[in-house]
């Protein structure tokens, strides 16, 4: 995932089968560690230290890593931040894994996250794509959907819900 609500782990899906190529503004990582704790874990308190960004400078009294006291950050990946290497290694192994790849608002031009369908792709996995707009993969995908994304999953969960009972 490249969204950094936190809403799939709150949908169910467990974390060791999600990458958050773009971290979890719910959580905080240790730079020195790469622990990953809650904000409550961390002792960190948004209105007195921030967001705590990778370039935010270090306050007076900030917490530090309760693990191995080096410096916390927020985990969300700012332009210019590395992505974090494990769960870009594992959307890595998602993706050349995937039988069916499902792309869902992305414009597909911000790289590395970019080249991660092409892993799918390769390894023959059924793609569909639902973006309003083009994408460089609008003619290598099996189905593409233009259509606004929050309609289109109001209606599929609407179908699940009838198939289901």
């Amino acid at each position: 995932s490249q969204n950094v609500d936190g809403l799939h782990l709150i949908a169910g899906i467990k974390s060791e089968l999600l990458a958050e190529l773009h971290g979890n503004s719910n959580l905080m990582i240790c730079l020195s560690c790469n622990k990953k704790m809650t904000h409550e874990e961390s002792g960190w308190d948004k209105n007195k230290w921030g967001a705590g960004y990778r370039t935010s400078p270090v306050k007076e009294s900030q917490p530090t890593c309760p693990h191995c006291k080096g410096r916390i950050i927020s985990s969300v990946v700012n332009f210019g931040d590395p992505l974090p290497e494990e769960d870009y290694w594992n959307s890595q192994q998602h993706s050349e894994l995937a039988d069916v790849y499902l792309i869902i608002g992305s414009s597909l031009v911000v790289f590395p996250a970019a080249d991660l369908p092409e892993l799918a792709r390769k390894n023959t996995a059924k793609m569909v794509l639902i973006n309003m707009g083009q994408t460089p993969y609008d003619n290598l995908v099996d189905i593409k959907i233009e259509e606004k994304i929050g309609d289109l999953i109001t209606k599929i969960v609407s179908q699940v819900k009838e198939n289901l009972g």
